[in-house]
């Protein structure tokens, strides 16, 4: 708005401030003003879109270093895996140019169908001869010469999901006998059908994520512990019962005693960051990438990124990570109504949760889990979805409440 206005002009809509995007209507915005004080549409938070934009920019150069050589042996072409993710990164920037552009609110009235669609792309993953398999785990689904996961949609529909039922329950008691066993139904109905592909690290993931913001939500500390408590016991259950779970906690609590077999990625990432040292080997110098360190170019591209640009690359590109989260929370605190907070508190948090178990396998500190690393590691639907979460927080962050006092100074 422009502060050249009338005053009746500065007062806050009906129903919700128009976006500059749409044309002016009840569903464009916010969907209601904080009591004290006026909603008005900025401009985006540059911190994040560039941090953002710098990783992006990182996972380009290291993709293309980490995936030539596995790109020429299996396509031909030491750049064939680099086109790929090139137009991976092209419908993801749509994918952030969609979360930016449609007002926040908006997801929260098409969240129903979004939600029962995605589920459905989940569950049929399951189906033999529709879901592709790969590595002993059906994630993937194919359509024409491409493949996508379900999950890394699944991911920021579950947050807005989350976010528009606490939003909803503003105010109200969150008990588990008050409120929280349709969302828990709905949410255990997703986590159900990720433990069945098998993907225990997106199941945790998203756990973890939504008892957050179950408690930033204020809901029952009783009942938050018990939940809490369940959901840890039912991991420690998952783990001692599947032999190759088990394996990866025995192997991350000593890598080197079978560094030949169970070991070998996590001792190829040691070696990568050992080869580093403090301002690496320079770009496309790596040693471990030449089919040493298993998921070179995906999982474990931060170990190939730490080897060529030292520990002092790695530390400016874990600096652009911390950059983008600390905006994020940012975001989610200065948001004027409950819906945008949680969902900005949401997303971010997925994306803090997943940048630190990433970070944590490739340097040793957790067991190796299959999670990407966001903006920066191949794979076209963990980078479209990570965009599309990034653009969402771009635009909550264009609304900001301006206080009466200011107001009467610009008026």
């Amino acid at each position: 708005m422009n502060p050249s206005r009338s005053k009746s002009s500065l007062s806050p809509p009906s129903h919700s401030p128009p976006s500059a995007y749409s044309a002016p209507s009840s569903h464009s915005g916010p969907p209601s003003s904080p009591s004290h004080g006026h909603l008005q549409a900025g401009g985006a938070d540059l911190l994040l879109l560039g941090s953002m934009m710098l990783l992006v920019m990182v996972g380009v150069v290291m993709i293309f270093s980490a995936s030539a050589l596995l790109s020429d042996r299996l396509y031909g072409s030491g750049a064939a895996m680099l086109r790929t993710h090139l137009i991976h990164l092209t419908l993801g920037m749509a994918a952030l140019g969609a979360g930016f552009v449609i007002p926040y609110s908006l997801w929260r009235e098409w969240i129903p169908q979004g939600l029962l669609a995605g589920l459905v792309l989940l569950a049929l993953v399951l189906i033999p001869g529709v879901g592709h398999n790969a590595g002993g785990a059906s994630r993937w689904l194919r359509l024409g010469g491409f493949s996508f996961q379900p999950v890394e949609w699944i991911k920021p529909l579950l947050m807005i999901y989350t976010a528009a039922y606490l939003a909803r329950r503003q105010g109200q008691p969150l008990r588990l006998d008050q409120g929280l066993l349709p969302l828990l139904l709905v949410v255990g109905v997703c986590l159900g059908l990720l433990l069945l592909q098998p993907d225990f690290g997106s199941m945790v993931l998203l756990g973890t994520t939504v008892l957050l913001m179950l408690f930033v939500a204020g809901a029952d500390s009783r009942h938050l512990a018990g939940l809490g408590g369940g959901f840890l016991v039912m991991g420690i259950v998952l783990v001692a019962t599947k032999g190759y779970r088990l394996e990866r906690v025995l192997t991350f609590l000593d890598p080197w005693q079978d560094r030949l077999g169970s070991g070998f990625q996590v001792v190829q990432s040691f070696l990568a960051f050992g080869n580093g040292g403090w301002l690496g080997m320079g770009i496309g110098a790596s040693k471990q990438k030449m089919f040493f360190l298993p998921d070179a170019h995906t999982d474990f591209i931060f170990s190939i990124l730490a080897e060529e640009t030292g520990l002092l690359g790695a530390w400016l590109v874990m600096g652009l990570l911390a950059l983008f989260l600390w905006r994020g929370f940012q975001i989610a605190s200065r948001c004027p109504d409950a819906f945008g907070r949680l969902l900005a508190f949401g997303l971010t948090t997925l994306l803090a949760i997943q940048t630190l178990i990433n970070l944590g396998v490739v340097m040793g500190l957790m067991p190796t889990k299959g999670l990407p690393l966001p903006f920066i590691s191949y794979g076209g639907s963990a980078l479209m979805g990570a965009l599309f979460m990034g653009g969402v927080l771009l635009n909550i962050s264009r609304w900001k409440t301006i206080q009466p006092n200011l107001l009467r100074r610009i008026g």
